[in-house]
């Protein structure tokens, strides 16, 4: 592969049901993702991503995604380039119209 895959949301929905999600990581600020996230994914911010880099899984498959793609394609790239497996989802959590969006209320 010459570089990291960017998949729809479908994609990812299958991907998840699959297991092929090593860790899917939400690059938005965390009032954002306390409204509404994919399930099953952590909060990294992406100003904050270089200094949580400890917190990324080494297994599996690495899936960043934010609002729109912009974010979580440069975090893809530069990770890729690292030697990480990373896949982004392609139009961020705006176009994701999967079956695993997580609305339920986040503990304080």
């Amino acid at each position: 592969m010459t570089s990291f895959p960017m998949i729809a949301y479908r994609e990812l929905d299958c991907w998840l049901e699959e297991g092929r999600v090593g860790q899917l990581i939400d690059l938005r600020e965390p009032w954002l993702f306390g409204r509404e996230r994919i399930w099953g994914s952590v909060n990294i911010p992406y100003g904050e991503i270089e200094e949580q880099m400890d917190r990324l899984s080494p297994e599996g498959t690495l899936v960043f995604y934010c609002d729109r793609g912009a974010k979580s394609m440069v975090v893809c790239r530069d990770l890729w380039r690292q030697g990480w497996d990373v896949a982004d989802l392609a139009g961020g959590i705006l176009n994701y119209r999967g079956k695993y969006i997580d609305r339920s209320p986040l503990p304080n």
